[in-house]
Order: structure tokens, then C-alpha cells, then sequence
């Protein structure tokens, strides 16, 4: 199951319920000190205005995108051991859809990101697993889900299916034991960009070799590259949000694994 503590704690980690948080503070800091208080609710609106802008959440998520750059297979020969399957990352679930007849299906980040790996298994003829557990005690697992979309949708086999897991930790637990039974040592990972590299990190903590194959980069579009771009949106706000989550979501992967690793053998002290 999901940690919900850890998810009610980025509620008010980011943007815009720690802008929001900071904010009521300097309402509250008014009553006694007027002038640094409204400072503070100053500085809070600022920023909400700031991470508004779409220019904004595209520099922001384009520092992360940016990391592992979009795959080509001609450059793939690293020498390290040839890929033997194709990892896709659930991405979220559509919950009970009414145009498919009130049944859960898959969100539109997993959409996109089954869609291209069924395209890179038309490139490279590799098998495919999916990801994706009922984090939330769901009846059917993320994982069946995608394969079923996969199958149906784009008439492309699925060979392996994980559904335990509830993060991207787990995600690469889990793949890493179904993989290592079929002897598979290497894999492409499907997954959006901006989510790449804290799932590649995740992978390489848990020992399991994968190529990067990232998906879905963000681009603004003609309006806000020369118009919107500058005014405050929803949108803008979104990409914000999900560029500072990433950027905290790797810190807090890397302090959660460091903890649960066990510490270090002592080696005794010679007997005089």
C-alpha cells in the first residue's frame, strides 16, 4: 500500500500548498509584526505568481528533462550486455471510466507511455513488462490495466506483469525479481522524462542495468512561447509542482534508502 503520510507531507512541501502555508503564516506574523508579515505574504504572492508562469514550469522541468536525453538505438552499443526486454512504468489509472463502462482504465500519462513502448517493441522485437500495483487497495492492478490496453489497443503482447508495487521503489524491486528469473540482465526503461531520473535511480539502487527510454518532453506550444507564456496559469502551476516534486522525490528516495540499509559489520577486536 501507499504511504499516505509521506503523500499528505509533499501536499505541503510544494507548490502551491507551501506558498498557501506561508502565506496564512504572514497573516498570522501581521497581528504583532505588521511590516515583516506583510513582507511575508508579499514574498508568497510572488512566488505563487512566479511558478504560475509556464515559462517558468518549463525551465524548471526541462533541468530535469534534460538529464537523459531522447533514445536512440544506434547509439546504444556500450558495450555492456544487450537488452533483453522492455520496462514500462504505470503512470496512474483513469478511475471508473463512464465511456468504457464505468471500469478503471488507464490515466493519460500511462496512455502515452504504453503507446511508446509498444513502438520501441516494434523497433527492437523485445518482450515487454508492465509495472504498476493497486497502491491504494484497487481490485484490479495499474499493471493489468496497461496490459489489457496494450493488447487490445495496440495488438502488442505483454510477457510480463508486476503488480505489487505502490512507487517507483518498488517498481524496480519487483521487475528487477520477475527479470532475473527469465534471466534477463539488461532493459530498456519506458517512463516520461521528467520521472526518469528518479526511476533510474531507483533501478540502480536495487542492482537491475537499464537504457533509459524516456517519453513524453515537455514542449510549450506557439501561444505560450510568444504570448501566454508570461501570464500566471494552471498549467503553469502544474509543471512547477512537478518539477520542485522530482527534484524532492530523488532526495527523499536517496535519505529513505540510505536508512533502511543495514549497518555496516563490525569486525571484533582481536582477543589479547
Amino acid at each position: 500500500m501507499v504511504d499516505i503520510v509521506s503523500k499528505i507531507q509533499a501536499l505541503f512541501l510544494l507548490p502551491p500548498g507551501i506558498i498557501i502555508v506561508i502565506g496564512l503564516l504572514g497573516f498570522l506574523i501581521q497581528i504583532r509584526w505588521l511590516l515583516v508579515g506583510s513582507i511575508i505574504v508579499a514574498l508568497s504572492f510572488t512566488a505563487l505568481l512566479i511558478l504560475s508562469l509556464p515559462f517558468t514550469g518549463q525551465r524548471l522541468i526541462a533541468d530535469i528533462e534534460s538529464r537523459y536525453p531522447p533514445l536512440r538505438l544506434t547509439a546504444v552499443a556500450d558495450g555492456g550486455p544487450p537488452p533483453g526486454a522492455i520496462i514500462i512504468l504505470g503512470g496512474g489509472r483513469y478511475t471508473e471510466a463512464p465511456e468504457y463502462g464505468d471500469g478503471d482504465s488507464v490515466s493519460q500519462a500511462t496512455l502515452g507511455r504504453i503507446r511508446y513502448g509498444a513502438h520501441l517493441h516494434r523497433l527492437t522485437g523485445l518482450p515487454i513488462l508492465v509495472s504498476g500495483g493497486t497502491p491504494y487497495g484497487e481490485q484490479v492492478s495499474e499493471a493489468v490495466l496497461m496490459k489489457t490496453a496494450l493488447e487490445s489497443d495496440f495488438q502488442v503482447a505483454v510477457k510480463w506483469v508486476e503488480s505489487k508495487s505502490a512507487n517507483t521503489l518498488e517498481n524496480a524491486r519487483y521487475t528487477k525479481l520477475l527479470l532475473a528469473q527469465a534471466g534477463v540482465r539488461r532493459a530498456y526503461l519506458v517512463t516520461h522524462a521528467w520521472h526518469m531520473p528518479r526511476a533510474l535511480w531507483s533501478f540502480e539502487s536495487e542492482g537491475m542495468s537499464t537504457i533509459p527510454a524516456p517519453m513524453g518532453f515537455t514542449t510549450l506550444n506557439k501561444e505560450d512561447r510568444e504570448t501566454l507564456g508570461y501570464f500566471p496559469s494552471a498549467s503553469g502551476m502544474h509543471l512547477s509542482s512537478v518539477a520542485l516534486r522530482e527534484q524532492l522525490g530523488i532526495v527523499w528516495y536517496k535519505l529513505k534508502h540510505d536508512s533502511a540499509k543495514p549497518p555496516p559489520a563490525t569486525t571484533p577486536a582481536p582477543a589479547n
